[in-house]
């Protein structure tokens, strides 16, 4: 029993009878303090003893508060009514339906030589109790169910955490190692490679000197093998260098501003490219997707639409990234809106690469003609996106 329970289980014991002293004239004061101090034992001795002892307690509890109610008045129908938030908590389910049949039981006895208004009083006081009982109590297993959801989501977030910082551990150990191997893999090429042609260059610089003077043209043949061979050496090295520094430009390699000025420089159009929000980085995947619906736009507005003008729309917000490419070409017909609609001019495929990624693809069949892509924003430590051919 929780510690409201409690407070409210000793309330409808104390306030009733402290009301019924000036409600009721006794003969015994003292007496009637007595019996109340026995009533609040039973009740507090109930809830500590072992196994079935509450049980035998609780019994004799509704049999005491049962007696009182007929030596002591009306008002004490709440100090008999509390013990139902103490059995009603018993296991199995049987066992308080069993003891509430005999709690209603004893007090319809106890009220037998009462008015019968007040015995009807009574089983009403005691059906409202019973249904308030029944609301109190699944509103305390719903606050345990949630607070226990609440820990085992907790539990579980502390789980991937704890998952995800291994995988990112692992993930660096893992870089790590394919830097010392590629390292390594370099520094062998710069020792096999370059360095063997340089100790090459370097005889071949001897032999020259020595052949010079006696045949120049001999000697100018060498220098310019040497020539290329330092040549050669230069090269070797740039790429080594190149290797070294490599990091991927996924960003340049799918910029959609570059795509719409090589498509302005190669077909003539105008192009324009806007940005509204505050850009931020995108997973590679969602870079992907953006650059190949622009481009299937593009090459739509440029072969079907004949357009003269192309412009990009980017819209950065906290939950979605939204691209709109639109075009002043021809508007489609209906037979060829219903076409596109369908998945026609690679909308089909459109549709899936961005479906793949919890996108959506969208058509405005107004002036300009627009293809809106959709694509919710992930951030760091949420879901990453699948990676995509």
């Amino acid at each position: 029993m929780t510690r409201e329970l409690k407070l409210i289980r000793y309330g409808l014991i104390v306030v009733p009878a402290v009301i019924s002293i000036y409600v009721y004239d006794y003969s015994d004061y003292g007496l009637f303090t007595f019996y109340l101090l026995v009533q609040l034992l039973l009740a507090t001795i109930g809830a500590r003893l072992p196994k079935s002892l509450p049980l035998l307690v609780v019994v004799l509890e509704l049999l005491f508060s049962a007696w009182m109610c007929q030596t002591y008045g009306m008002l004490m129908i709440f100090p008999a009514i509390s013990a139902l938030l103490c059995y009603s908590r018993f296991q199995p389910k049987t066992v308080p339906i069993l003891l509430a049949l005999l709690h209603l039981t004893v007090l319809n006895v106890a009220f037998s030589t009462s008015a019968p208004y007040e015995r009807a009083y009574m089983n009403l006081t005691f059906l409202l109790m019973t249904g308030l009982n029944e609301l109190l109590r699944r509103t305390g297993r719903g606050r345990e169910d949630t607070l226990f959801l609440y820990d085992e989501l907790r539990k579980k977030h502390f789980e991937l955490d704890e998952a995800r910082n291994r995988l990112l551990e692992f993930t660096a150990q893992v870089e790590k190692a394919a830097t010392a191997e590629e390292r390594i893999r370099i520094s062998r090429q710069l020792h096999d490679d370059i360095g063997h042609r340089l100790i090459r260059v370097k005889m071949m610089v001897e032999a020259a000197i020595h052949t010079l003077p006696a045949a120049p043209e001999t000697g100018m043949n060498m220098m310019s093998q040497i020539r290329d061979q330092l040549a050669a050496s230069m090269d070797d090295m740039r790429a080594a260098i190149r290797q070294v520094n490599y990091s991927p430009q996924l960003e340049g390699a799918y910029a959609l501003d570059q795509l719409l000025e090589e498509t302005g420089r190669d077909t003539g159009i105008k192009t324009s490219y806007q940005v509204h929000g505050y850009p931020f980085a995108l997973y590679p995947s969602l870079q992907v997707v953006l650059y190949k619906n622009a481009r299937e736009s593009l090459t739509n507005a440029l072969r079907h639409g004949k357009a003269t003008a192309v412009w990009i729309s980017m819209f950065y917000s906290e939950h979605e990234v939204v691209m709109e490419v639109s075009n002043n070409g021809a508007l489609p017909g209906k037979d060829q809106l219903r076409r596109l609609r369908a998945g026609g001019m690679g909308l089909e495929g459109m549709r899936e690469r961005t479906r793949l990624i919890g996108g959506t693809l969208e058509l405005r069949p107004e002036t300009p003609f627009t293809v809106i892509t959709r694509l919710p924003v992930y951030r760091q430590g949420e879901y990453k996106p699948p990676n995509l051919p």
